[in-house]
């Protein structure tokens, strides 16, 4: 008899988690605008982080120096969200959500969606992001995910000062892991990998994370 009504008590539960699911998608699909897969999407901060008083990010600072890594999963629900629940994309939605807000915060934005052209829940879901700082400094930045949940994102930005005197100022807290080949310096954030190539008279930042 207690077996019998165990089952009822895990099959009852059963239905009202898929139920609250249903619920959630049917919603998420309600309020999404429709948007063109293909096109440019303008973006605005839709989830800032907090920061302290009077204080902007340096130029070429990690999000490794500043959290060490990516925030939790934020429950506001950033445009990029709304667009993939439209296109399909299910089962990583919470983790676009989170790389999606921590990109897009403190900057005014724009970004370029690759739509999957067939079963968009079972592919790589992929975006290319131009961010633009109070200051009007520009970083380009791309993110994937995929369905597994793992992702992927990378910032890239110009800095006005050469590899080496980033590495002994800015970079000052991170240790050099190696030289890639000859050029391009890899330094070691944490979860966070920032490279530095030379350009011109100054450097490229780059700054990558692997999410799982």
């Amino acid at each position: 008899m207690d077996k019998k009504i165990n089952n009822i008590y895990y099959l009852r539960r059963f239905w009202l988690v898929i139920f609250g699911i249903l619920i959630f998608v049917c919603f998420c699909i309600t309020v999404v605008p429709v948007i063109k897969p293909a096109e440019m999407i303008q973006l605005a901060s839709t989830s800032p982080q907090p920061q302290e008083p009077n204080r902007q990010s340096a130029p070429s600072e990690t999000p490794a120096a500043r959290n060490n890594s990516l925030p939790a999963p934020n429950p506001s629900v950033n445009v990029v969200t709304q667009t993939a629940v439209k296109l399909g994309v299910l089962s990583c939605i919470s983790r676009i959500n989170q790389v999606a807000s921590f990109l897009t915060a403190n900057v005014s934005s724009g970004i370029f969606i690759f739509p999957p052209q067939s079963e968009p829940d079972r592919h790589i879901f992929s975006t290319s992001f131009e961010l633009l700082r109070p200051d009007d400094s520009t970083i380009y930045a791309s993110a994937s995910f995929f369905p597994n949940q793992d992702a992927v994102y990378d910032t890239v930005e110009y800095v006005n000062m050469g590899p080496e005197d980033l590495e002994k100022t800015v970079f000052k807290d991170l240790k050099r892991v190696s030289v890639l080949k000859k050029n391009i310096i890899l330094l070691d954030g944490g979860k966070v990998k920032v490279f530095l190539m030379p350009a011109g008279s100054g450097a490229v930042v780059i700054k990558k994370e692997v999410i799982r």
